[in-house]
């Protein structure tokens, strides 16, 4: 004699009521865990949390550490709701989106508009003058050249290929000598370089420059 299987109940644990085993997992494909959830809405597992904690979204646990959430409750459920404020029409979405890129759009022309403009001399390094006094910061390079004892065809030579970084310009110095030749502090330290321990390279009281 063939036996009839027994269906078993299946209570559902949002109402306490009994339900067949076929009704219970029917209603058991329609809720889906934290995670499914999340990834349904397009949102993290924890803002599904918090919106379960704040009361905005119904679940149910039928195991100790089972939660679900029934999808209808998803489908009402809106993304804005979720951080408890009401969603924006897409309208007005739209409106503020095309807002925030004509701001983009306007920053972006104000840098380009900036890049292209010339600076501002103003507070930049004064142009050194060519022709007057010698500066003070200068120094001739024959003069210099007699004080250390090298000669003055040897040093305009050097100077000439560029061994020597020398100023040019029409200065007059303080004894009435045109200087068309001269050094600054880095062409100074550049000459006692190019010059030290070759003969008859004289150091004097200011060595090394």
């Amino acid at each position: 004699m063939r036996k009839t299987r027994e269906v078993t109940p299946y209570q559902d644990t949002m109402t306490g009521h009994p339900k067949d085993q076929d009704q219970g997992q029917a209603g058991e494909s329609q809720y889906v865990t934290i995670q499914q959830a999340a990834q349904l809405c397009g949102v993290s597992s924890k803002t599904i949390q918090r919106a379960i904690h704040a009361g905005t979204l119904p679940a149910r646990y039928p195991l100790k550490n089972r939660c679900e959430i029934a999808v209808s409750d998803l489908e009402r459920l809106r993304p804005g709701q979720m951080s408890g404020h009401p969603p924006e029409p897409l309208e007005q979405r739209v409106a503020t989106l095309e807002q925030r890129v004509q701001q983009l759009e306007q920053l972006v022309a104000a840098l380009q508009n900036r890049s292209a403009t010339p600076k501002s001399r103003k507070g930049g390094k004064t142009q050194e003058r060519t022709t007057g006094p010698l500066p003070k910061q200068f120094v001739s390079l024959l003069a210099f050249a007699a004080l250390h004892g090298v000669a003055e065809a040897r040093v305009q030579a050097h100077a000439d290929i560029g061994l020597l970084p020398v100023r040019r310009g029409a200065w007059t110095d303080a004894d009435g000598t045109n200087v068309t030749l001269a050094l600054d502090g880095s062409g100074k330290a550049a000459f006692f370089q190019v010059y030290q321990g070759v003969p008859p390279f004289v150091a004097c009281d200011r060595c090394p420059h």
